[in-house]
């Protein structure tokens, strides 16, 4: 899980580069195709089973989400902090709390209802609206990590679904196929034909994509989440180390304090499910 933190920070850093450089829409694209590429290669062998879908309007709806989740940290990695991002990434289990009590029914007691409150007064503290010398670019980059975090917790409801009757590898092949076709006309409509350097760092972003999620399978696979989940929060130290010394990013006081109270909330909401899958087994 530690070389997934590395990884998926070595991926913020080339996206916070190419995002300097190149319009959202074409470095997703790009990316997606190489992920894409990468996928084939490596799983050829499985034939016409990798495009076998039962569920061809889910996919579609996975899909787009995907297409949303990527555009929308795109764009906040490209115009936030990395250790604000990486923050506000972190509210993704709050969100989730929040869906399955309104569209599934479940029942969220007092422990999982303050911790979900504290997490969401971290995000209001991270993006303290009551500070006018935020410039409204800024603003809509806050909007875009928090849709992405959302986006993220339906997508994680949806794959928990999906897995059940489908390959895993069909899910990484359709969700970045459907986002390359949905890149494609806003990246024609801005494209910038990549240098040779920026075509070496969009193919650097296919791979370390694909390397992370290998890795993060891996995690899950030999180890219980009670023990993978709290080294995710190394993101934080990683994102602060590289956004100091590459991106020459300070953490203000509403980060650290907004970030840290996210972490804690989510942390201990991982481990109160934890505690109840253990005592209902």
């Amino acid at each position: 899980m530690l070389l997934t933190c590395v990884i998926v920070t070595t991926s913020a850093i080339l996206i916070k580069t190419l995002g300097q450089e190149l319009n959202t829409f074409q470095v997703v694209m790009l990316r997606c195709f190489f992920t894409l590429m990468i996928t084939l290669t490596f799983n050829f062998h499985i034939g016409k089973a990798l495009f076998r879908t039962n569920r061809p309007k889910m996919m579609a709806y996975r899909s787009t989400l995907t297409f949303t989740v990527v555009v929308a940290n795109f764009y906040a990695i490209s115009h936030l902090p990395l250790i604000e991002v990486t923050a506000l990434q972190f509210s993704k289990p709050l969100f989730l709390i929040v869906l399955a009590a309104v569209f599934i029914g479940e029942r969220i007691r007092i422990f999982r209802t303050s911790a979900t409150i504290v997490g969401f007064i971290g995000i209001i503290i991270i993006l303290h609206p009551w500070d006018n010398a935020i410039s409204g670019g800024l603003k809509f980059a806050h909007v875009a990590a928090l849709i992405a975090a959302f986006s993220m917790s339906v997508l994680a409801i949806l794959s928990r679904i999906m897995t059940k009757d489908h390959n895993p590898i069909t899910l990484v092949f359709y969700a970045n196929a459907g986002t390359v076709l949905l890149c494609m006309i806003p990246a024609l409509y801005f494209w910038t034909t990549p240098s040779l350097h920026q075509m070496l760092f969009i193919a650097g972003l296919g791979i370390t994509t694909f390397c992370a999620q290998y890795c993060m399978i891996i995690a899950y696979k030999y180890a219980k989440v009670t023990v993978v989940t709290p080294f995710e929060y190394f993101r934080i130290i990683f994102a602060a180390i590289v956004g100091y010394f590459i991106f020459s990013e300070i953490p203000d006081t509403w980060t650290i304090w907004g970030g840290t109270l996210i972490c804690a909330s989510t942390l201990f909401i991982a481990y109160r499910e934890a505690y109840k899958i253990k005592n209902d087994i």
